[in-house]
């Protein structure tokens, strides 16, 4: 991976600092849809980038120049993303379309022709579902509704199944090693979460009881994802058939990857209220549904790839949203509960991947 791509991943931080603040500001369901629409289509694209670095080296001047471009494109997204349902939110699917058209040229100086010739079959779905966000807001609220759904479909389902996959550069260590960083970056924001929540008062012992108990879910959703599942996952790519391959990007990687996102995402903005609340009523919901959204996605992921059991994930997201909602009497009492979730599922599997000690 080049330092381009690293830099590059940054500006997606900040569209998850917007999107949990959105959520944390506008509670209810209205709000959260507000915020994870946009979110959505910001992945898609976003993604589409990963897959660009794996079928063009991003050295030299013109691509690097490009991708910066891109990157400034995805920051207005996020500095827009609050006011993307409203008609004057148009710097959102503005600067959607230019990284649209900017994805598509890099993509055509790709060495191998099957790259470009699947980007021309994708590129008009990303376009179109651009459109679709730019004209929403000039139409009644149900229409706006039905055309930002129809553009999550368009770019999730029809352009995989339509415009087809095929074709595309799919290098496994890279692509495992692309998606690990992007979810290191989401966890690193619910971090920044728990910072935001603690700031005002002098520490003390309740806010230090608070930041640890933050920080301990962050560590539990960290090791659950990163114990040995990056290794076998590229594996998993590598043993694939290449039709397989293509289908593993999307699924497990693209999707399944958007669902654990959200979770984090719902987590962050959790743990950012309960530390307001720390010895009152929080949030009954985000929490709880933030791990067990989290903990599904990664089942799912797993499930799909063959990389592991996921018997304790599924248990644990069922367990979750009532345990969220039977604790959120009090902030710390939710953030220990979760944190005990979370960590308890973590250690459990990972023992249980270790290999048994040889006999004497």
């Amino acid at each position: 991976m080049t330092t381009i791509e690293l830099f590059f991943d940054l500006v997606f931080v900040f569209v998850i600092t917007q999107v949990t603040h959105h959520i944390e500001s506008h509670p209810g369901w209205e709000g959260l849809l507000h915020a994870l629409l946009p979110l959505t289509v910001v992945w898609w694209m976003f993604l589409g980038f990963s897959w660009l670095t794996n079928a063009v080296r991003p050295d030299a001047t013109v691509i690097r120049l490009l991708l910066i471009l891109a990157m400034m494109a995805f920051f207005i997204m996020g500095l827009d993303l609050p006011f993307v349902f409203d008609t004057d939110g148009l710097a959102f699917p503005l600067a959607y379309l230019a990284a649209v058209a900017i994805h598509c040229l890099l993509f055509l100086t790709a060495d191998r022709a099957s790259a470009r010739t699947a980007i021309l079959r994708t590129a008009p779905f990303n376009a179109c579902a651009g459109i679709l966000i730019l004209i929403a807001p000039y139409l009644p609220e149900a229409l706006t509704w039905f055309c930002w759904a129809a553009a999550v479909l368009l770019l999730f389902f029809l352009s995989p199944m339509l415009g087809g996959i095929r074709g595309f550069v799919i290098e496994p260590h890279h692509f495992v090693e692309r998606h690990g960083l992007i979810v290191i970056l989401v966890i690193g924001e619910s971090i920044v979460a728990i910072g935001i929540g603690a700031q005002g008062p002098v520490a003390g012992p309740t806010l230090a009881l608070g930041v640890v108990l933050g920080l301990a879910v962050a560590a539990g959703i960290w090791w659950i994802y990163f114990d040995g599942d990056d290794v076998r996952a590229a594996t998993a790519l590598e043993s694939s058939p290449e039709r397989r391959r293509e289908l593993l990007a999307i699924y497990p990687f693209g999707l399944g990857h958007l669902v654990m996102v959200i979770g984090i995402v719902l987590i962050a903005a959790g743990i950012t209220d309960a530390i307001h609340h720390f010895g009152h009523h929080t949030n009954s919901w985000w929490l709880g549904c933030g791990t067990a959204i989290f903990l599904l996605g990664h089942a799912a992921y797993r499930a799909l790839l063959g990389t592991g059991r996921t018997t304790e994930r599924l248990l644990g997201a069922v367990a979750a949203v009532p345990l969220g909602w039977a604790t959120s009497f009090a902030g710390w009492a939710i953030t220990a509960a979760m944190a005990l979730l979370v960590l308890t599922i973590a250690t459990a599997d990972h023992y249980q991947a270790q290999p048994a000690p040889a006999a004497d």
